[in-house]
């Protein structure tokens, strides 16, 4: 701000006071239109530059891409998760994130406080989608013996999380 000051006094002070007397009340409208005039110069001006730099930037980028991308996409596909490893992954996911939680809450709750309240809503929740994510693994596909060796796996994993979710009901 204090350079726009200075510029205004240093360079168009003067030629304003060449046109408009110094006492006259209309001096000091044209010293703020003459000051908002540059402040938003200054704005638009940089926002402008800024705008361009983006764009040459982007443009610069598109040109790499294509060279790039065939190369990235074969490396960044995702490999699809055989049945197995999804539930493996649930399973982990609950031991790892959720279990230790929810008993910790279960050891020491307090059914007034508002943060234990939201807690047991928390992990009521992460747990039922783990249930969902369980419920949507597809073993139609799966051949004979390995089947219900997965409806076994599953089995497991649905009846530990139930049971952790009956827990967190009993504090209700």
């Amino acid at each position: 701000m204090d350079r726009v000051i200075g510029f205004y006094k240093g360079n168009l002070k003067p030629l304003v006071d060449q046109y408009v007397p110094e006492g006259s009340a209309m001096s000091s409208s044209v010293y703020l239109t003459g000051a908002a005039a540059i402040i938003v110069t200054a704005i638009l001006w940089r926002n402008l530059r800024l705008t361009s730099r983006k764009a040459t930037k982007k443009d610069h980028q598109r040109r790499k891409k294509p060279a790039r991308a065939s190369a990235k996409k074969e490396h960044d596909k995702p490999i699809p998760m055989t049945p197995e490893r999804r539930i493996h992954n649930v399973r982990l996911r609950f031991l790892d994130e959720y279990e230790q939680g929810v008993l910790k809450l279960l050891e020491n709750y307090n059914a007034g406080d508002k943060d234990q309240i939201y807690q047991r809503n928390y992990y009521n929740e992460m747990l039922l989608k783990l249930l969902i994510e369980l419920d949507g693994i597809d073993l139609s596909n799966v051949p004979g013996e390995k089947k219900l060796t997965l409806k076994q796996q599953r089995k497991t994993v649905i009846k530990e999380i139930q049971t952790h979710l009956k827990l967190l009901d009993k504090l209700a």
